[in-house]
């Protein structure tokens, strides 16, 4: 480049490259700067002078043109501040040391397969155009604090992006358009908390299949306009969403967390989720969620956790079980009753456990449900046992008095034992106990009709108990 044709203020730049200065030029008259100079000075058209870290530091430019430095290796930081850029700027491919937009406005920043030795710094930026930052690898932190990206349907796509530290998106990052994440690698944290994520209608964020290694941050307010997609993703840590609010979601679903993996999952939503949350064989480590935030539909088939926190009564976790839109699933009640059982809260598994089994009634056919019923009702699906009990001594003080007031006669008087009331109603209605009544009495009159009751009874109240009390076992 010949240096002849430097403007006066593009002479600044370039002498204050070789010593590593910052040059402020809002308050000149003539702010420009040619990319083209910018790009000369990158790739070492300037010599640094002795003693001194070359360094292209500008704030209050206006730079015109195309900064192009694709594929190239640059040695020096670049940091553009609080300045304007007429047109996209072009990274991709290059190896750079550093890059600072911090409060600039451009149009665009096309930086596919990069490398950034100690970060990316777009915090407080305005980004009119898409940023792309597809396949780079960012060795420190994605700043985008502050910033406003308005880039199109797909404003921000940063699919199959490594950094090795954070992304921190926080304090008003604005994002006008689809947020992609899919596939990206984050050895720190990913943070959109207080954020405004705005898609109304389709997906805000696409984040399928990543994984961070520490927190993962939807909270303090943030708000999304649209859908938050999480499928497959792995949370090292905590994925927080505690006070987000959600409109708009995507055709009526707000969050897919299908097979997710979390050690800690906060639910606490801002407000009601207004679609539906899927967590299909989603895994977390330890649930909080608050009940008021709840959805009006949860897929929770195959959804696994651990711990549950929290004092949400066993009561409104059926109601959360029942948010099911898929009916009655075995694992669903099963899971919540393994969770109360392995918190020494026995008495709310069996709460549990039987609303699975009159939920299951639900889907039976007639003459099932009818079974499922008498089960319910006699033995509580061997979930009740007092009941049971209860039933038994309400049958047997029955036949205790009736044949107490009107005994039977002797089959064959000489050889008929003593005969005892209470005896003869155990023989009947017992069917695995023989006393020697039954067989040596036969009632009288009408009392005919209670010696059936309690016979027939007795073989349903066995079969029932027999039935329900396996399942039971077979469940602990």
């Amino acid at each position: 480049m010949d240096v002849g044709d430097l403007t006066e203020t593009e002479r600044l730049v370039w002498d204050a490259f070789a010593a590593g200065e910052r040059i402020d030029l809002a308050a000149r008259p003539d702010r420009r700067v040619r990319a083209e100079v910018l790009r000369a000075l990158a790739l070492g058209a300037r010599p640094a002078e002795p003693g001194h870290l070359p360094a292209l530091r500008i704030a209050g430019a206006v730079v015109t043109g195309s900064l192009r430095l694709t594929y190239a290796d640059i040695g020096v930081p670049i940091t553009i501040c609080d300045s304007r850029v007429e047109e996209p700027i072009l990274v991709y491919g290059a190896r750079l040391r550093r890059l600072t937009l911090h409060g600039t406005e451009l149009p665009g920043l096309e930086a596919q397969g990069v490398t950034v030795e100690n970060g990316i710094d777009l915090s407080s930026a305005v980004v009119t155009g898409p940023i792309s930052l597809v396949g780079a690898h960012i060795d420190g932190v994605l700043l985008l604090d502050g910033a406003r990206v308005t880039g199109g349907p797909i404003a921000l796509d940063a699919t199959h992006l490594t950094v090795d530290r954070s992304i921190l998106a926080r304090k008003g990052f604005e994002c006008h358009g689809e947020l992609r994440l899919g596939g990206a690698e984050v050895t720190g944290s990913v943070r959109f908390d207080g954020a405004f994520l705005d898609n109304p209608g389709e997906w805000a964020v696409q984040a399928q299949g990543l994984r961070v290694g520490a927190v993962l941050d939807f909270s303090s307010g943030a708000r999304v306009a649209g859908g938050i997609r999480l499928s497959n993703a792995v949370v090292g840590s905590v994925l927080a969403l505690r006070g987000t609010v959600l409109t708009d979601p995507r055709h009526g679903e707000s969050f897919d967390l299908r097979n997710l993996e979390a050690a800690e999952a906060i639910l606490h939503f801002g407000a009601p989720v207004p679609g539906r949350v899927d967590l299909r064989y989603a895994r977390i480590g330890l649930l909080r969620d608050e009940p008021s935030s709840w959805p009006a539909e949860m897929n929770l088939d195959g959804f696994r956790y651990e711990i549950i926190a929290g004092s949400v009564p066993v009561t409104e976790r059926l109601r959360w079980l029942r948010l099911d839109p898929g009916g009655f699933r075995p694992q669903v009640y099963g899971r919540l009753a393994a969770v109360y059982q392995a918190a020494g809260r026995d008495d709310d598994a069996r709460i549990v456990r039987l609303a699975g089994e009159r939920r299951r009634r639900e889907s039976l056919p007639r003459t099932g449900r009818l079974w499922s019923w008498l089960q319910d009702l006699t033995v509580g699906y061997g979930y009740r046992p007092r009941r049971a009990g209860a039933w038994l001594l309400a049958l047997l003080a029955l036949g205790w008095a009736v044949f107490a007031a009107v005994p039977p006669r002797a089959a064959e008087a000489p050889k008929a034992p003593e005969f005892h009331a209470l005896a003869y109603a155990a023989d009947l209605l017992i069917p695995v106990v023989d006393l020697g009544q039954q067989s040596a009495y036969l009632p009288v009159g009408w009392t005919a009709w209670i010696a059936y009751l309690l016979i027939g009874a007795g073989l349903l109240f066995a079969t029932t108990a027999a039935t329900g009390i396996a399942r039971r076992l077979r469940r602990d």
